[in-house]
């Protein structure tokens, strides 16, 4: 695998932190719309500079695409952590 699916990343990020998030918001993880949540996180990961920093090291070392997941992951818990 040499390219990300970026989105579909996102989303099984942000599924693997959901219960969490809808354990501390209950009424507002109700009303969300995951599809605009997935949208939201992608453009933020474009403007986030921690992340594209990693991604194009990771890129320059030839690291697989796979071992990204992880950074992902965090950026995506760091993210639902500060969105409200």
């Amino acid at each position: 695998m040499n390219r990300i699916n970026l989105k579909e990343e996102v989303r099984r990020a942000m599924r693997g932190e959901w219960d969490t998030f809808a354990a501390r918001h209950p009424r507002l993880a109700k009303v969300l719309d995951e599809s605009l949540l997935v949208e939201e996180v992608s453009e933020s990961l474009a403007r986030d500079q921690e992340y594209q920093a990693a991604m194009n090291d990771a890129v320059a070392a030839g690291l697989a695409i796979e071992a990204l997941g992880d950074l992902l992951r965090r950026f995506v818990q760091r993210w639902m952590r500060e969105f409200v």
